[in-house]
Parts: C-alpha cells; sequence; structure tokens
C-alpha cells in the first residue's frame, strides 16, 4: 500500500500509522495557534494536502499550494466544503499582496527550494503584521532521517544552525524554535503505536537526544505595524 502523509509517500504503512505521525507533528502547534474562526491560512508545498485539512479541521480557511497538482485534492476540497482552495504554484517566486493571511504554513517544502531564504522571506512577506508564520522541516542531524532520507532521498535538510541563519536572513531571526520526535512506524496495532508515542515522549525528554530530534518546529509572529505619530506644527 502507498499512502501519503502531507508531503511524502510512504510506502508499505498503514493510514493509522500516518495518521498517529501527523497528528502527533501536527498536535505540537494546537496550543501556539489561535482558533481558526474563519480566518486565513497559506499552506505552501501543500502535497496531498493533509496538513491543509487539519488546519480547516480548526476553522481555518486554507489556500493550498504546489508545484504540480495532486489527485486527492478535488476530493479533500469536496470533504471541507471550500474551507480549501487548492493552486499550484512556486513558493520562490510568490505572487500576491503582502500581508495577506494570519498564518503561513510550510513542513517539507523549503529543503527543496534552490533558495530557501527567498521562500522564507516571502511567507513573512505574505504574513499580516501580527500573524504567525510556522516553518516545519526535517532535522539533517537525525541519524534514520540522514540516511533514509538525505542519502537516498537527496533531501537537504537543514541542521538546526543553519534554520535558524535562514529564519535571520530572512528578518525572522526571532521565531520560538522547537524540536519534535516523529516518524511513520511500520506497526498497525493500537497498543503498539501507544509504546511507540511514549518512547517518543521519552526521547524528547532526555536533553543529551534534543539535538538529533526528527523535526525543527518554527513559530514566528509578525511584528505589529507601527503607527506613524505626526510631528505638532
Amino acid at each position: 500500500m502507498t499512502i501519503e502523509a502531507g508531503r511524502e509517500p510512504l510506502l508499505g504503512y498503514g493510514e493509522a500509522a500516518a495518521a498517529a505521525y501527523r497528528e502527533r507533528l501536527m498536535g505540537c502547534l494546537a496550543p501556539l495557534l489561535p482558533a481558526g474562526q474563519g480566518r486565513k491560512a497559506m499552506d505552501l508545498g501543500c502535497g496531498t494536502g493533509q496538513e491543509a485539512l487539519w488546519l480547516s479541521r480548526r476553522g481555518w480557511r486554507v489556500d493550498a499550494m504546489d508545484l504540480e497538482p495532486n489527485a486527492a485534492w478535488p476530493a479533500l476540497a469536496a470533504e471541507t466544503r471550500g474551507a480549501v482552495r487548492f493552486s499550484t504554484g512556486n513558493a520562490e517566486v510568490l505572487k500576491g499582496p503582502a500581508g495577506a493571511y494570519d498564518l503561513v504554513f510550510e513542513k517539507d517544502m523549503a529543503h527543496h527550494a534552490n533558495d530557501p531564504a527567498a521562500v522564507l522571506r516571502a511567507m513573512a512577506r505574505r504574513a499580516k503584521p501580527g500573524g504567525l508564520v510556522v516553518v516545519v522541516e526535517g532535522n539533517r542531524l537525525n541519524p534514520i532521517f540522514y540516511v533514509h532520507l538525505t542519502l537516498l532521498g537527496n533531501h537537504q535538510h537543514f541542521t538546526h544552525a543553519r534554520l535558524r541563519q535562514l529564519l535571520a536572513e530572512a528578518g525572522m531571526g526571532d521565531a520560538r524554535m522547537l524540536r519534535r520526535e516523529t516518524r511513520v512506524w511500520p506497526i498497525n496495532r493500537a497498543w503498539a503505536q501507544r509504546l511507540i508515542d511514549r518512547l517518543q515522549d521519552l526521547a524528547e525528554a532526555l536533553p543529551f537526544l534534543r539535538p538529533f530530534l526528527c523535526y525543527h518546529v518554527c513559530v514566528w509572529t509578525k511584528p505589529a505595524a507601527k503607527t506613524l505619530r505626526r510631528k505638532p506644527r
């Protein structure tokens, strides 16, 4: 069986395993994101649209974009009754007005870009003052990701220091950076998934393992626009 957990095809894994991976990764954002309440979000490099669907279920209206269309898009658009709108486009030359979105999100897309700093700058530009930019990227220092995705799949993931540098180049040097341990495990038993989740919790709690956890999760709040005061005459 081939399914997709948002961005990457997952060969031989069950839907429950992929859903557990996705919920654990996206779930760490739940305390950091306000309820959508109909506000606008953009999802760049949306893949099959599963993260856009996650956001829509929390009240966001999502414009989801990728370089190429995906066969899953029509069904998801219908399921969300238009709360998710899909389109094709290039995040490196992102068009559209500045300050259009309350949330600009990307997962596992920036490391594919020829100029990831340009992608991050475009994300910051599209966010409203007071809005959020969320960047979720795999960790190059994770040993399993490095073999499976970097060496075998040519995914040029970022180290923590490199991603921090890119964020600074895009004007988001003060972004909050979290680390998350989650991957799709080849299991289809609920009890086994619960055990894996406990082990992943333990990995996150051990300081010496934190540099090697699977994901960087970066959250930046765009500063509110400054009000210009007129000088008295």
